[in-house]
């Protein structure tokens, strides 16, 4: 009866929204038109040893290189703006057992956007994509689709949904710093993309990825928290910012990176985008790795630039501070060139 009941409260908060039922379960989005625009934009976050974030700082404390060669950059500090947000829910496997935690999750990341005019789409996945809440007119109504999710199968088609989160995003306005938000454990299960078209698309797109992810097995909480070390994953940055050989011992780039999101998903797609990867346990550290997250976004930089060099494929990015000062940066880790621009 309860599920009667809240499958009824679900279908009458969408409808209410939209106008009508959600989208069929294997509902896609309508083809985009990619940009073919070569400024490559870099989300870079400075800290201090105590946490702090690092301010004030300008283009000329940076070193920013692609594929080893320095880039001409201009620094833009993050300011209130527009925003678009895809928010990716996993409904299947154990994540059921973190629907609790997510009641307040509406609410919660509408005080995030801090943004005077923001977007806000919402996909649930299991083994696939299940319903997709493109860019609904009021947001609000989407407060009913975060309390009452419905249970999935045993799956957590982690890229799929990524990808889908992609080409929502492509559809919105280049004037709005496009974002995903992925809940879910940390390691694809069921895809049918591969890890290597999610690096390109990830690669192609000025996308950040923000993760909060749960354990798959029962939760422990002394494994749980804020900021995860990186070092139980095989591709992570080395403490000069380069990427490191996988486990197979490739040295190439999109095998590395590959490997990375086949092995922790969740934690690779936040690297490589410039993004965060954080986890919880429970509503309260879902809370206050949302705080966190809300922190950053707001007092990050972003670096731009347009490559000296447009080799297709992916290009490795590496940003340093010229006088570190106890202050570090993590920034993003890649971007894919399509092709050799034509010249005219």
């Amino acid at each position: 009866m309860k599920q009667v009941l809240r499958l009824t409260i679900m279908m009458l908060v969408t409808r209410t929204v939209l106008g009508q039922s959600p989208p069929p379960r294997q509902a896609s989005p309508a083809p985009t038109i990619r940009s073919t625009s070569t400024l490559v934009m870099v989300p870079a976050l400075v800290l201090s040893e105590s946490g702090k974030l690092g301010r004030g700082l300008g283009a000329s404390d940076f070193r920013l290189t692609d594929n080893g060669i320095e880039q001409k950059i201009s620094v833009e500090v993050a300011e209130p703006q527009s925003l678009a947000v895809v928010v990716l829910i996993q409904t299947g496997g154990t994540a059921p057992r973190h629907f609790k935690d997510y009641r307040k999750l509406g609410a919660v990341i509408e005080n995030m956007m801090g943004a005077p005019r923001h977007r806000v789409a919402l996909v649930t996945f299991d083994s696939r994509l299940e319903e997709i809440w493109n860019f609904p007119p009021m947001v609000d109504g989407l407060t009913g689709a975060f309390r009452y999710p419905q249970s999935g199968d045993q799956g957590a088609a982690l890229i799929d949904a990524m990808i889908c989160g992609i080409n929502l995003l492509e559809q919105q306005a280049a004037s709005h710093r496009r974002i995903i938000i992925l809940l879910s454990q940390r390691q694809d299960n069921g895809s049918e993309a591969t890890p290597e078209e999610l690096v390109r698309r990830l690669g192609e797109s000025n996308i950040t990825v923000y993760s909060v992810t749960f354990s798959p097995q029962k939760t422990r909480k002394e494994e749980q928290g804020v900021r995860p070390l990186q070092g139980d994953m095989h591709f992570r940055l080395s403490p000069d910012h380069g990427l490191l050989a996988g486990k197979s011992g490739s040295s190439e780039p999109l095998d590395i990176a590959s490997e990375a999101a086949r092995e922790d998903t969740a934690a690779a797609v936040a690297a490589l985008s410039g993004g965060e990867n954080l986890r919880f346990a429970d509503s309260s550290d879902l809370e206050s790795a949302l705080s966190i997250l809300t922190s950053d976004i707001s007092g990050g930089y972003t670096l731009n630039f347009r490559p000296s060099s447009n080799e297709p494929g992916l290009h490795i990015i590496k940003v340093q501070l010229k006088k570190k000062a106890n202050l570090d940066v993590t920034a993003r880790a890649s971007h894919w060139s399509l092709e050799t621009p034509t010249k005219n």
